[in-house]
């Protein structure tokens, strides 16, 4: 039956064509729809959740204005003044005594309403050649402002937002006008950001989570990173889901009505709010195409526009019932997500197993054939691109790309362990090659029965460039995750979110992209050579006459590794805290497994599985930095150990030789030197170690990954020089790939060098970047080649690969001339992105990755 899809795959569809062309000609937009709905019924029904007060409304504006200011600051890379963050703490604790007494409990149903009132009001657009509609954002390519999250973030930069050099976003001055004078004076002191502020116990950690050096805390701008439940949607509807809600309140209202049972009632009824404003929002799109169809001159665009009109007379609300509806009642779904949360890493999951049966239905009935189904995919595809991140400009150092990262994943095993892969995982894979868009990912699970066919078709694919789709490793993630206590059964059925972390679809909120953590700090923390007062009442875990081995300055760089750890999880705790107290996500706890039958949101831990994640950034280079220190002290006895760190401190100033020695004549991670692996070994399994024995908010333990979005370049520039040469400012090493310019021995050496990376453990993903010479894997012997590779890699315990394939000559042309390579695509930590949104910083690094691999 597979054979049958085969000639499919070469047949292109004008229709795709255009879209894809409309998308990657238009313009990069701020939408402030959510910003403006949720702000005007909050405004409107402030006597929900709050007192009048005139005093609280005078102190409000003049403390705006002194905030103001204090943002300013931060975005030249300022420190707040420790008087402002006092005198601020004081403020709010003063507003929240004005606050409604049940404010947790109003909150629920306050932010449920807030959401149908949005999609009451927001407008509906449908583009030329569309099948699958649904508006993420107000504009074609939106940035949405999330001022109920971190939004007001972006005070300092509206006046340059669309002149700025890297990502400039279109505004009206309407827009502009608005978050000035009414939406942002509105939030700052309800915001999510604000309220962490308030709930740090030592409000210097403000400084330390702002300043980008030693960690970066990502949930201030929201949770997100799942994979909600879009399978139970498309075969329930919502209104299935309202009774399953209704179900769960009858059963409460039959027990004592406790504190604790009126506030999961409250919850519970914040989810049917919730669910109603969905199918009124099927509704509402009903009525709109129902009007265009009515004026469409076209014939043909006029019965696409009625048979739409007809579908959402079904959906949302009720069950999908053909292989059209499902995608479109997903993808309706996905829209609403992100009027409610922050759009970063919400994926959907295993499309090509659940959406299977309505594909095989068509199929067999005749309704479809599979030329159609590609043009329907690619559609869906389209429309999951439309989303951009808004990041302020010093964030765009660390997240560079504009991904929002949402996944879609493709073969693995079924549960009796045959192999996954079906027709519409070649359909999918065909749809991508056609549109060929940044997001979203793409993600093929392998096994020992994975087809060699299907493999073939995916480097195929890949080898076109964009580094699509990445590979991982079946067995040992299942192992991974029976090791973090999942049932073998859901182990089995797990999908990648975002970039390369991975949880069960619908019952996990892994939170994965929680922090990010700089190891290359905490050795400057050992070696006494960083700048700044972090932990400076915490200075005794360096270097001293009394360390006289390697293994000393392990123990050292462990005790500091958990001091760093241990400030970042406070910060990420109290995070999440605030997340569960003043921003509940109910929607989205209606389409998780656990919150309903919990009676709990999913920001509080309603979940089945609750984790979080927190990346290392930086193992290659701290690998490379113990292995100098070993040959350059311990070994050769070139330097004593004093001696070596004051050469460091000067940033290898008049020690250009030495600095030559390291570079070229220490063996470094990537080479397939076992000395300088069992570092990277033995620090993975020290932070990998510390991470998994912490605990957050939601009831659940944290999860160690080692991918790097950009912070790889962030942390870089704020890190001091490192024994391995590398001097203050150079980027650090991108997840577990070698450092720049390290990989003398080829691919294989660097596969097997990563493969050494303690993985056990590892249960938020691991990101190795290979860099592949497109003249050396053209045609079937290319398709050999990077089998070979990704098979040895994985039967050496790899859980990751993904393969960036480009020419030099490409890279420096698209960066000579932007216009002619808009749809130029390249892989870059976990995701891929557009040449042209990249700063120019990680720019060079592309380049420069493929020149040291040429």
């Amino acid at each position: 039956m597979l054979m049958k899809v085969r000639p499919i795959l070469g047949v292109k569809s004008s229709r795709l064509k255009s879209l894809r062309r409309q998308l990657l000609d238009a313009p990069y937009e701020l939408c402030t729809q959510k910003s403006y709905w949720i702000t005007d019924y909050f405004k409107s029904n402030t006597h929900l959740f709050q007192k009048k007060s005139v005093i609280r409304d005078i102190v409000e504006k003049v403390h705006y204005r002194s905030y103001k200011k204090s943002l300013f600051s931060l975005a030249k890379g300022q420190e707040l003044d420790q008087k402002k963050i006092a005198i601020n703490h004081k403020l709010g604790q003063f507003y929240a005594k004005n606050y409604h007494e049940h404010l947790t409990s109003s909150l629920q149903v306050t932010y449920a309403k807030a959401l149908a009132h949005t999609l009451e009001n927001m407008e509906l657009k449908v583009y030329p050649d569309e099948l699958i509609v649904g508006n993420c954002s107000s504009k074609r390519i939106g940035a949405p402002v999330h001022t109920d999250l971190s939004g007001v973030l972006l005070v300092p930069e509206l006046a340059d937002l669309t002149t700025r050099k890297v990502n400039p976003i279109e505004m009206s001055s309407q827009q502009k006008e608005q978050l000035e004078d009414e939406i942002f004076p509105f939030w700052f002191n309800k915001s999510v950001l604000f309220h962490t502020s308030q709930t740090f116990d030592d409000p210097a950690l403000l400084n330390d989570m702002l300043s980008g050096g030693y960690f970066i805390l990502t949930q201030i701008a929201g949770i997100s990173h799942l994979t909600p439940n879009y399978q139970k949607v498309i075969e329930v509807g919502f209104l299935g889901i309202k009774q399953e809600i209704k179900t769960e309140i009858e059963k409460l209202k039959k027990l004592e009505q406790s504190d604790e049972n009126v506030t999961k009632l409250q919850f519970l009824k914040s989810l049917v709010i919730s669910t109603d404003a969905a199918i009124d929002y099927g509704v509402r799109w009903s009525k709109k195409l129902s009007e265009l169809a009515m004026v469409e001159k076209d014939e043909k665009r006029k019965k696409e526009l009625c048979e739409l009109a007809e579908m959402f007379k079904t959906i949302p609300a009720k069950p999908a019932e053909s292989f059209h509806q499902a995608l479109q009642s997903m993808m309706i779904t996905h829209v609403i997500v992100h009027q409610e949360s922050f759009q970063h890493g919400v994926s959907f999951g295993r499309l090509d197993q659940f959406l299977y049966s309505y594909y095989k239905k068509d199929i067999e009935s005749g309704k479809i054939d599979d030329e159609k189904v590609v043009e329907l995919i690619g559609c869906f595809l389209g429309k999951a691109a439309e989303l951009l991140p808004l990041f302020f400009e010093r964030a765009t150092e660390y997240f560079s790309g504009l991904s929002s990262a949402s996944g879609i994943t493709l073969g693995g095993s079924t549960p009796d362990s045959d192999d996954a892969v079906n027709e519409l995982s070649y359909l999918i894979l065909s749809a991508y090659d056609q549109m060929r868009l940044r997001q979203p990912n793409i993600h093929v699970r392998v096994n020992e029965n994975t087809s060699r066919d299907f493999l073939n078709y995916s480097f195929e694919i890949l080898k076109k460039g964009g580094g699509i789709p990445a590979f991982f490793n079946d067995p040992k993630i299942i192992t991974s995750l029976i090791n973090q206590n999942y049932s073998s059964e859901d182990a089995h059925a797990y999908s990648v979110v975002g970039c390369s972390e991975w949880g069960v679809p619908s019952k996990s909120f892994p939170a994965a992209g929680a922090g990010f953590i700089n190891l290359a700090f905490a050795l400057n923390m050992t070696l006494g050579t960083y700048r700044g007062d972090f932990l400076q009442d915490r200075r005794g875990n360096k270097i001293s006459d009394s360390t006289k081995s390697i293994e000393d300055v392990l123990q050292l760089f462990e005790l500091n590794l958990k001091e760093l750890l241990d400030v970042a999880v406070t910060g990420n705790n109290c995070i999440e805290s605030v997340h569960a107290n003043y921003r509940p996500t109910p929607f989205l706890s209606a389409i998780v497994e656990g919150p309903i039958q919990k009676a709990k949101d999913l920001n509080a831990g309603g979940s089945i599985y609750n984790s979080s994640g927190f990346q290392a950034v930086g193992l290659a280079d701290v690998a490379n930095s113990l292995m100098a220190i070993q040959q350059v002290v311990f070994t050769q006895k070139k330097l004593t150990l004093s001696e070596f760190v004051a050469v460091i401190d000067s940033n290898f100033k008049d020690y250009d030789s030495l600095r030559s020695y390291i570079l070229n004549r220490v063996p470094k991670y990537g080479q397939d030197n076992l000395e300088v692996d069992q570092f990277s070994q033995k620090v993975s399994e020290i932070y990998s170690r510390l991470v998994s024995e912490l605990t957050h908010q939601r009831g659940g333990r944290y999860l160690p990954g080692f991918w790097t979005m950009t912070t790889h370049q962030g942390f870089g520039k704020r890190t001091a020089a490192l024994p391995s040469g590398r001097l203050h400012g150079e980027c650090l090493s991108n997840g577990i790939s070698p450092t720049l310019g390290s990989e003398k021995y080829g691919p294989t050496a660097a596969l097997n060098s990563a493969s050494n990376v303690d993985s056990d453990l590892a249960g938020n993903g691991m990101i190795l970047n290979q860099k592949v010479d497109k003249q050396n894997i053209s045609g079937e012997r290319g398709n050999v080649i990077l089998e070979g590779l990704l098979r040895g890699h994985f039967n050496g315990g790899g859980i990751q690969v993904q393969f960036n394939i480009l020419d030099q000559d490409t890279l420096l042309k698209a960066r000579k001339n932007p216009d002619l390579y808009k749809d130029l695509v390249v892989r870059i930590s976990g995701y891929s992105a557009y040449f042209n949104d990249l700063t120019e910083d990680m720019k060079d690094e592309l380049i420069l990755r493929n020149t040291h691999h040429v």
